[in-house]
């Protein structure tokens, strides 16, 4: 809040034809200034001992320059004021109304105050002493705000107000106004804060679930894991309501990142209550924490309580809070490799070692489930070509995103996030640790590294017109739109190859992808053979699972009302079983594409894995004692080599 006023003088000063000064806090900066303002915060003290701390600075500078002047604002307690009077020559609360964004401030974040001052009377807080009663911005004015801001290339708008999920304009709550500056035409993200957990309500979660411009992350203040002292605190909800509220939005929205405020050493606070807020804070896993030691602000009803915890005590706290964000960080592994490596089996093995007792002790975890990296195991009905795991193979062990898609729909890897990223939240909700198994790298690499993928609409009319091409020309068209592209995507995948022609088209260039933070600490290890072995492990499944009747399971899916084309989209297998089953080749002619093809995969996938250096590469021998010593080291915060 204090820095969107900031902006806002900024502003208004710039339009009255003042220039701002390059300039620092120290004397000798401040000295080329003619007008110094200093906008204060009273919410702790630490903020107000530092305008006492510029007043020896301020008289050397007077000295020097009796025409300089000095102004104070912002957030002033009747107390302070007097006191700053000796110091400021003016002293005004709320110097400047809302200005307009002046189009020559070189910023691309926009500060916009939704609401000023609080109702909640926290008996911590100054806010409605210093600030007053909510009063809110009508939502016509904030949206004339963000178009302007929009328009002036500003590309990350943050909505602020003490309470800013109280806000109210008529009909329009929080929630729709949101959605409102969501339909804001252009290139920008939303973010907003202060929200109140007791005003949480289920119609903002899903906006802000729904709405995709507004970014996954949410700043949600405890401020203590106490019962008691949130009663003292007089915040209006307990912590099993917290708890509640953070559920429901981490299964709305999976790839949450959540931070959160609190306070230690509150008045009273025993070493018992101390306790139940570390442990939340291990319950929730939070991605950052503001943790604040209690300072008494005078005015507030917690003032007229003594302040009865140390300083050391509190900064002990601190530290044992900031230390839980650090190491109790979500973990997730990830088990890699080329295809016919061994990679379902291995998984199956790891997480029943990670489900035995001993380790649900050693690890405070209740074991593991695991989530497919495949692009093809997806669809239904495609067991035998894809290499799924059976049941009786999983021995038991949860398996995710497997057979969830009919294979006549288009599965995308935004889908596909996002269905992974709630199957791994439903596993940490077990306390348990997710193991991601497959050897799809683009898969991965979406979940590893919080990829946001371009959102280009798509063209039918234009798709429908190059499916009717074969591989070859569509990669021609691709190599001429996007060389670089071209040079690393699958050449014999048209749906691939239209999709990157589709977004080349559209914006010039198939983009690199953004990313976002992930919520969770992550382990890559990579089972890595030797061409000869996987050559030879490759034909030995590959007739395996003809024998199986992979043959029949195409003829299958054929009959449920697959075309020819489509089931040779999926590639592989599917691709030349279908021209075998259409005479186009025979059976011995099936059999070395698809072996070919299947080595050229290898190929393209290891160009891709070996590209990330963060991956724990496991070979030869004892590939489950090697993969079990780096799980080791990862759970207990080590590092480890193989």
């Amino acid at each position: 809040m204090n820095k969107s006023d900031s902006e806002r003088i900024a502003a208004a000063l710039k339009k009255q034809g003042h220039k701002p000064i390059e300039a620092d806090l120290s004397a000798k900066a401040l000295a080329e200034a003619d007008l110094i303002i200093v906008n204060m915060c009273s919410v702790r003290q630490s903020a107000v001992d530092r305008i006492y701390g510029l007043a020896p600075k301020l008289d050397k500078i007077k000295a020097k320059n009796n025409k300089v002047k000095t102004i104070l604002t912002g957030c002033i307690l009747k107390k302070d004021k007097e006191k700053f009077r000796k110091i400021f020559d003016v002293i005004q609360p709320r110097l400047f109304k809302t200005d307009g964004l002046n189009k020559k401030m070189n910023i691309i974040s926009r500060f916009i105050p939704v609401s000023n001052g609080c109702n909640n009377f926290c008996t911590y807080c100054v806010v409605p002493y210093t600030r007053g009663s909510l009063v809110c911005q009508p939502h016509q004015k904030i949206i004339k705000e963000v178009k302007k801001s929009v328009k002036n290339n500003i590309r990350e708008i943050w909505l602020l107000g003490q309470n800013v999920n109280r806000y109210r304009s008529k009909k329009i709550n929080f929630a729709k106004l949101l959605r409102m500056i969501n339909n804001v035409p252009g290139e920008f993200s939303i973010r907003f804060t202060s929200p109140h957990p007791a005003d949480f309500t289920d119609e903002l979660i899903n906006t802000m679930a729904e709405c995709k411009k507004v970014a996954k992350y949410l700043n949600l203040p405890v401020q203590s894991g106490d019962n008691s002292v949130l009663k003292k605190m007089n915040r209006s909800y307990t912590v099993e309501e917290y708890k509640e509220l953070v559920k429901k939005i981490r299964r709305k929205i999976p790839d949450i990142n959540l931070s959160t405020d609190v306070i230690v050493g509150f008045p009273g606070e025993t070493k018992k209550q101390f306790e139940n807020t570390a442990k939340l804070f291990r319950e929730i896993n939070f991605n950052l924490a503001y943790v604040a030691k209690y300072s008494a602000r005078p005015g507030t009803a917690a003032f007229q309580l003594k302040d009865d915890v140390s300083l050391k005590e509190k900064k002990e706290r601190e530290k044992i809070l900031q230390d839980i964000v650090a190491c109790r960080k979500r973990k997730l592994i990830a088990l890699i490799g080329p295809t016919a490596s061994g990679k379902s089996e291995l998984a199956v093995r790891l997480a029943l070692w990670l489900n035995s007792k001993k380790n649900k002790k050693e690890f405070g975890i209740n074991g593991a489930e695991i989530i497919s990296v495949d692009s093809r195991q997806v669809y239904k009905g495609m067991n035998i070509g894809t290499a799924k795991i059976s049941k009786k193979e999983m021995k038991n062990v949860p398996h995710h995103l497997l057979s969830v898609i009919n294979p006549k729909s288009r599965f995308t890897v935004v889908q596909y996030r996002k269905l992974a990223l709630k199957a791994m939240n439903k596993t940490y909700e077990k306390n348990k640790i997710p193991i991601l198994c497959g050897g799809t790298g683009f898969y991965v690499q979406a979940l590893a590294d919080g990829i946001v993928i371009p959102k280009v609409t798509p063209d039918w009319k234009l798709r429908r017109k190059l499916e009717k091409k074969p591989a070859k020309e569509l990669y021609r068209i691709l190599k001429n739109l996007d060389p670089q592209r071209a040079k690393n995507i699958e050449k014999e995948n048209p749906r691939r190859l239209i999709r990157a022609i589709e977004i080349a088209k559209k914006i010039g260039r198939v983009p690199g992808f953004k990313k976002e933070p992930v919520p969770y600490l992550l382990l890559l290890i990579g089972i890595k053979k030797e061409k000869k072995e996987l050559s030879y492990l490759i034909k030995k499944r590959l007739l395996k699972r003809l024998k199986k009747g992979m043959i029949a399971e195409v003829k299958k899916l054929k009959k449920s009302g697959l075309s020819w084309k489509r089931l040779e989209e999926f590639g592989l297998e599917y691709r030349y079983i279908a021209r075998y089953l259409q005479a186009k080749i025979n059976y011995a002619e099936m059999i070395e594409n698809i072996q070919k093809e299947s080595e050229n995969l290898v190929k393209r996938q290891m160009v891709w894995f070996k590209k990330d250096q963060r991956i724990c590469w496991i070979k030869k021998q004892h590939l489950k004692f090697q993969a079990e010593r780096l799980i080791k080291d990862f759970l207990k915060n080590k590092k480890s080599e193989v």
